[in-house]
């Protein structure tokens, strides 16, 4: 998690990050520390990127007032305009960071809130697998990158789109908690996201990933769908995707060598993948990113 002197311009890799009317979004690299952080008129989101930070964290958040968790690629993190809170982190990342007009939220809480814009306590978590924000989380650094016709529109309706979202898993919370079925630790997911960040090329297939926990097949494909919303083989081909992009915004490997070297089992494999997920194929988004 970020103080707010970490909502600076970072370059990263090409990346400074894009300020629009009301949203902002950038890329940086955070590590370990301790620190307080308050925000004042605006909100702050982050998908951790790469990298492993564990996070203690006192804040009040949407269930309880403190909150232990793992920073790993695909958990998200969301500190509320207006509130204080205690961070100890350890650890590295690489982390998007989406920062929010109060005025987003305002709107939307007062849509869904029956006129009530000032019902916004507390919705702040760490350390969540959230699919639908993630996807949200990936377009808007998408459309940072490129500036394509429009990009500010849109830009502040996937703003409203998240801030919606977040104002729906509070408001859920409130009227049912389901129960849950068994889930992986925060250092189980921590050992097997880093296992597949590092051997991305061959895993090894679903049985392994469960022998790294002692658990069963069936047993561990089923808490791990609990934990992150997504089948292992999903959640793979998400972190392919991502070394994709990576390679083609900062390498100059032709496609069929970033897909042997992202794990695919052909070029047109990458190419189906990507073009399922991103909208457009990875020679296209190579193009429009560079250009």
């Amino acid at each position: 998690m970020a103080a707010p002197v970490a909502l600076a311009r970072h370059s990263n890799r090409g990346f400074r990050g894009t300020r629009w009317d009301r949203v902002d979004t950038l890329v940086t690299h955070q590590t370990g520390a301790e620190r307080s952080a308050g925000l004042t008129g605006f909100h702050l989101f982050e998908l951790c990127l790469e990298g492993h930070m564990h996070a203690e964290v006192e804040m009040e958040m949407e269930s309880g007032d403190r909150a232990e968790a793992d920073l790993v690629p695909g958990t998200l993190h969301f500190h509320q305009s207006g509130e204080t809170g205690a961070y100890k982190t350890r650890g590295s990342y690489k982390v998007q960071q989406v920062v929010i007009a109060d005025e987003v939220f305002r709107e939307a809480a007062g849509m869904i809130t029956k006129g009530d814009p000032n019902n916004l306590k507390p919705l702040g978590f760490t350390g969540i697998f959230d699919p639908s924000l993630k996807l949200l989380a990936d377009a808007m650094l998408d459309e940072g990158r490129a500036e394509l016709l429009g990009n500010a529109l849109y830009a502040d309706a996937l703003a409203q789109q998240i801030a919606l979202q977040i104002l729906r898993r509070r408001y859920n919370l409130d009227v049912r908690i389901p129960p849950r079925r068994r889930s992986l630790s925060p250092a189980e997911l921590s050992r097997v996201s880093e296992y597949l960040e590092t051997h991305m090329i061959d895993t090894g297939g679903v049985d392994t990933l469960a022998s790294l926990l002692n658990m069963d097949t069936f047993a561990f494909t089923r808490a791990f769908k609990e934990t992150t919303g997504q089948a292992p083989h999903q959640y793979l081909i998400e972190r392919r995707i991502a070394r994709v992009k990576e390679m083609l915004l900062h390498d100059r490997e032709s496609l069929a060598q970033i897909a042997f070297a992202t794990g695919f089992s052909s070029q047109s494999h990458m190419t189906s993948a990507f073009t399922r997920r991103v909208g457009m194929s990875p020679g296209r988004w190579r193009t429009t990113i560079h250009s």
